[in-house]
């Protein structure tokens, strides 16, 4: 344990709260969340676990709550013996390594499913709700139907779904939920697959990893258990385990029961490469590209359902079975802002403050394209300073977030110079560039650089643009823009006059592969010249951006972008 005031209140925690004294703690393998889990060995020989939670965002609270009342419903769940929720501390049960995984074999695999299943019966004739759980309702449903088509469609296409192809997606799924969603709601685990099943003994099994709980339609997690993207488990199983549970439910319609189940299957491996697509691309965990192709041949199989004759053919028009591959992770972990300049055209507001740290409502004006950053997960950033370069390296020492790399200019040397001098920092690899000028409103479904590293390609592009249609800009918007696209492909416009043809601005973010650097003037130069290199060469791609942005350029545009965005 590397953060020593961590390891004191931990320390603290389990001598004055659980009253242990004499004990070895040993970390193990986390899940697939941020907590920590440690197993602590007593002198006697037996053990806890230490399920460390410091940023408090997996729920403990809830945990505790669903596990007393798991137990007391007969279910059995891992008993708290001491708790510091102000800390998110929890010492548990431990049920050893007897998760399904390492238990089964060919010879009890079945056996040991049937236990699992035997679990969901008795929870689902469990009538009561606890206080702590949310309704598995249509926009949760819908938001995990979301993570399918923004984040493993972009990933296999290259490309986000236009507008009319993810509304129509949309469209279809919500259409097929209201006679999906008969059956009585029940507690649903949202997370009962095979390596969170435990069997400890040779009784029933036991549920881990249960504070996501909802309340809803409770087959969700008898899907997850029997046809889980982790382990092949045969379709004749698959079928035996679903009549196992139906003998049990002997009130159950089963027409609505396969309903259901057809719903919860397309939801459940929808959702799950949705899923894993963000823990390869952003969380960086490439280990779960391994459980991607069977989670592509559920999802095909689950398609066969009479239910989704209308999904399947928008499968085959907008997202081809050809197109459906493993996500490689393209993620970009570095960053370079511009932050040197003056800002001359704000007149007053810099004679004593550079222009990326005039404030705009409660934040400093290159906060918002930090925010960006922060947003896709990138945490490495260059800063270039030069004009009252003293209050922007103060500003940045404050913000813990990113790992700050600050490049001093002794004049400022334009964006392409001041990149130029930086490139050592990068190792030659593709960077995001942001402007502190400029502020877009990250709030779509998707964080918009995420949308870039889905369309980059290294291999066919030096830059990639983010544009935007004017029509969204507010503060200095010009009358047209600098940008036309013609297929596939972007120009700028060179000439003298404006054109209405040219309706897309650069919005001051965008991906660099250093190389386009090559050649290039020592000393001052505008990155503008690199735009033009990469188009002439076609090697410019583009990204387009349906947020809204506000180019703050002037006094004027301040004070419109504080009205527009804070009713200042």
């Amino acid at each position: 344990m590397q953060n020593k005031s961590r390891e004191t209140q931990i320390h603290d925690f389990l001598g004055q709260q659980a009253h242990l004294t004499d004990y070895k703690i040993k970390p193990i393998n986390c899940d697939a969340s941020t907590r920590k889990y440690y197993r602590l060995t007593q002198s006697d020989g037996s053990h806890l676990i230490l399920m460390d939670d410091e940023m408090r965002c997996n729920h403990p609270k809830e945990f505790v709550e669903l596990a007393d009342f798991l137990l007391k419903g007969g279910i059995r769940a891992p008993r708290i013996y001491a708790k510091d929720l102000t800390h998110g501390l929890i010492l548990l049960e431990d049920f050893g390594d007897s998760d399904f995984v390492k238990k089964a074999t060919p010879h009890n695999e079945k056996k040991l499913l049937k236990k699992a299943v035997d679990v969901l019966v008795k929870l689902h004739n469990i009538k009561s709700r606890p206080h702590c759980v949310k309704d598995m309702n249509e926009k949760v449903i819908m938001d995990n139907f979301a993570l399918f088509s923004d984040w493993y469609i972009p990933a296999c296409l290259g490309r986000q779904l236009l507008p009319q192809e993810r509304n129509s997606f949309f469209a279809i799924v919500k259409k097929l939920l209201p006679t999906a969603l008969k059956l009585p709601s029940t507690l649903v685990l949202w997370d009962y697959h095979v390596n969170n099943v435990m069997y400890p003994d040779d009784n029933d099994a036991a549920i881990i990893d249960f504070q996501d709980s909802l309340w809803g339609c409770g087959i969700y997690d008898l899907v997850s258990l029997i046809e889980d993207e982790r382990r092949n488990i045969p379709h004749a199983t698959s079928l035996e385990l679903k009549e196992h549970y139906c003998a049990q439910m002997p009130k159950l319609n089963r027409n609505d029961f396969e309903k259901c189940y057809a719903y919860m299957a397309l939801l459940r491996h929808m959702r799950v490469l949705g899923r894993f697509t963000t823990l390869i691309q952003v969380n960086d965990r490439p280990s779960y590209a391994r459980y991607v192709p069977h989670g592509m041949e559920l999802l095909k199989q689950t398609l066969q359902h009479p239910d989704f004759n209308e999904l399947k053919n928008w499968i085959d028009r907008n997202f081809p079975i050809s197109a459906w591959q493993v996500p490689a992770n393209k993620k970009i972990t570095k960053a370079f802002v511009l932050a040197a300049g003056r800002g001359t055209r704000m007149k007053h507001l810099t004679d004593h403050l550079p222009k990326p740290m005039i404030k705009i409502g409660p934040k400093r004006l290159m906060d918002y394209g930090l925010d960006l950053l922060q947003n896709a997960k990138i945490k490495d950033i260059v800063v270039n300073v030069c004009y009252r370069k003293c209050t922007i390296k103060k500003h940045m020492a404050a913000n813990k977030y990113f790992n700050t790399t600050i490049s001093e200019e002794k004049e400022a040397l334009e964006t392409g110079g001041g990149i130029k001098k930086a490139l050592k920092y990068f190792n030659n690899k593709p960077f995001v560039v942001i402007n502190s000028d400029n502020i877009l409103v990250d709030d779509g479904y998707k964080p918009i650089i995420c949308q870039m590293h889905d369309a980059w390609d290294e291999q066919k592009y030096d830059i990639m643009l983010l544009l935007c249609d004017i029509k969204n800009i507010s503060g200095d918007r010009p009358q047209f823009g600098s940008y036309k696209i013609v297929g596939d492909k972007i120009f700028r416009n060179t000439t003298a006059s404006a054109s209405p043809e040219f309706k897309y601005g650069y919005v001051g973010v965008a991906i660099v592969h250093p190389r386009i650097f090559k050649e290039s003037p020592d000393g001052k130069f505008s990155l503008r010249d690199l735009f033009d290199k990469a188009e002439a060469n076609g090697r410019l791609g583009f990204c387009l951006s349906d947020r809204k942005e506000f180019w703050v350029g002037s006094p004027q545009a301040v004070k419109e972008t504080c009205q527009k965005l804070f009713d200042l």
